[in-house]
């Protein structure tokens, strides 16, 4: 009897990340993130880097597998108190 190797599954249909368990996130202009402790709105999406302004003003870039989107507020409510 063949056995296979349990790490190894069948193909799925989609992308390879979708094949390992993982998800595709589309980023676009606009989108809040945040990257590590830093929290930001993106500026421009390259083919390997993402640029990104963080919330004090500085110009950042970063891995897409470092970037993690979060929704953003809606346009009445601050946080400033």
């Amino acid at each position: 009897m063949a056995m296979t190797c349990p790490w190894r599954r069948a193909p799925v249909d989609g992308d390879a990340l979708a094949g390992r368990g993982g998800r595709q996130v589309n980023f676009q202009i606009g989108d809040s993130v945040q990257v590590g402790a830093r929290v930001g709105t993106i500026t421009d999406v390259g083919t390997v880097l993402i640029q990104y302004k963080t919330n004090d003003g500085g110009l950042r870039v970063a891995c897409p597998w470092e970037v993690v989107k979060i929704p953003s507020l809606p346009p009445r409510v601050s946080l400033q108190l």
